[in-house]
């Protein structure tokens, strides 16, 4: 069977751009001809309600189109493993795609990586997946009573593994993250209304550290709202993406430097 790898970036809890891409593609992604994976970069939204219904219904609308979802653990969203303490016999661990991955009963073909980083194989890809990241609206989420998760981004223990995996690892084919390194944050995006200075770059400073050590290839990531390919650099391509286009996933890691977005696109 054909197994069909993309990217697709923050979606925060609607199925209308997922709905909207298998839409005009249907039939090439028909289940009888193909296997249907999807690497959402956080901020899913899958588990942001924990408590009610709000969840139980998103989940349900994602199950009914023909993908198995990866997610990447963003800012917005619960520590699965916070969620699964909750109701521990809903969920189970599966050792998959090289490492370990969490899913709920109910809903099999929705898979949450692990609240750390991790290396897995994508489509024959070594990844490193690096979640979590700050909110900057922090504290106006704590003024209205909005949801905001404390344990949002990497501990120094986790980062610490993470850098471990990385001088054991050497060198991988792609990174996946939910905000970016430093030195790549785009600055052109960033809210006028939120004071930078105040904005915890605890994150964005650990992915500069990791990208400075690392041997990758590729790397993508989301949070900031908006699709964009970085300059080439050294047989290395960067991708910011959001949730109005669908990448494929094989596309992207076997672009040139002449490729433009257009043409890693589903």
């Amino acid at each position: 069977m054909k197994q069909n790898w993309f990217l697709l970036g923050d979606i925060h809890g609607e199925a209308v751009a997922i709905e909207y891409f298998y839409n005009h593609h249907r039939e090439r992604l028909k289940l009888d001809d193909c296997q249907n994976n999807i690497i959402l970069l956080g901020d899913v939204g899958l588990n942001y309600s924990i408590t009610g219904l709000a969840d139980f219904y998103y989940k349900t609308s994602l199950s009914k189109l023909p993908f198995t979802y990866i997610c990447l653990r963003g800012n917005h969203e619960s520590r699965v493993s916070e969620v699964i303490k909750r109701n521990p016999s809903r969920w189970n661990p599966i050792e998959k795609y090289g490492g370990l991955v969490y899913v709920e009963n109910d809903f099999p073909n929705i898979e949450y990586l692990v609240d750390g980083p991790a290396i897995y194989e994508f489509a024959g890809y070594k990844t490193l997946s690096l979640p979590g990241a700050y909110s900057v609206d922090k504290w106006l989420r704590l003024a209205n009573g909005w949801q905001w998760f404390a344990d949002e981004q990497l501990s120094e223990e986790e980062m610490q593994y993470g850098r471990m995996l990385v001088n054991h690892e050497k060198s991988v084919d792609l990174v996946i993250s939910h905000t970016c390194p430093i030195e790549f944050e785009p600055n052109d995006l960033f809210l006028g209304s939120i004071d930078q200075s105040q904005v915890d770059k605890t994150m964005e400073l650990y992915l500069g550290e990791i990208e400075n050590q690392l041997d990758y290839r590729r790397w993508a990531w989301g949070h900031y709202h908006a699709d964009r390919l970085y300059p080439w650099k050294d047989g290395k391509e960067k991708l910011m993406l959001f949730n109005e286009h669908v990448v494929d996933l094989c596309k992207f890691m076997e672009m040139g430097k002449a490729d433009y977005f257009v043409d890693i696109l589903a």
